[in-house]
């Protein structure tokens, strides 16, 4: 997973690939539309297209063309993944899901929450405006309580860090934050995850063992192996 948000990170870090994916989320396009809007010339949108369609971004496709011309490469938006970062006093965490919607479960959401859209245009396009200002309303709100479920989570770490500088050493303290976090279930796995000897890591769960009672630490780190 690394590895594909550090390929998500250089995509995006480039504002003309950022301009591109801005272009093609209205409707896929040819080359020379594309070069057109973005205002750059053939061969650096080249690069950059290349570029997106190397790392699943963008992907190519066929159209006839009028007149006997030859057939025209369009591009559209293929990857479908959710980014979210959260900064603050007390986390830094990248969150990365990639899941496809299949379309008959779009369907069904759509039927369950939205009546028929007609199929007169002059009317659909009236509807699709208010079902799109619902949904934005909608997330808005969901991301309200996302956010004060964030402020409370900051609050929680504040006092585990706290506990943890008052406390205990550094790689105990490394171990603890690890285990609020994430549940390995063997040293080996806790020593990768925290990018030390795990000689040393386990001299400091025996410490850690010492310090707190047998339910906090089961609690804590549960029952890993060798």
């Amino acid at each position: 997973m690394k590895n594909q948000i550090d390929s998500i990170f250089h995509v995006l870090g480039n504002k003309t690939r950022r301009e591109i994916l801005f272009a093609l989320s209205d409707e896929p396009m040819y080359f020379n539309q594309v070069s057109k809007q973005i205002g750059i010339g053939q061969q650096a949108m080249l690069r950059h297209m290349q570029a997106l369609v190397d790392t699943g971004f963008v992907k190519t496709y066929g159209e006839k063309s009028d007149f006997g011309a030859p057939d025209r490469k369009y591009y559209r938006l293929e990857s479908a993944f959710n980014l979210s970062i959260s900064l603050s006093e007390d986390e830094f965490t990248i969150d990365y899901n990639e899941e496809k919607i299949p379309h008959d479960k779009i369907d069904r959401l759509s039927n369950k929450k939205f009546k028929q859209i007609s199929e007169d245009p002059s009317i659909a396009l009236g509807t699709l405006r208010k079902y799109l200002t619902e949904i934005d309303n909608d997330i808005q709100n969901l991301q309200h309580e996302i956010n004060d479920l964030k402020a409370i989570r900051q609050t929680l770490l504040q006092k585990v860090h706290k506990i943890g500088h008052d406390n205990f050493a550094h790689l105990e303290r490394k171990i603890i934050y690890k285990m609020m976090r994430e549940t390995p279930t063997s040293v080996t796995e806790l020593s990768h995850m925290l990018s030390e000897n795990k000689s040393e890591v386990i001299i400091a769960l025996r410490e850690l063992h010492d310090k707190m009672d047998r339910g906090t630490m089961r609690t804590l780190v549960g029952e890993l192996t060798t």
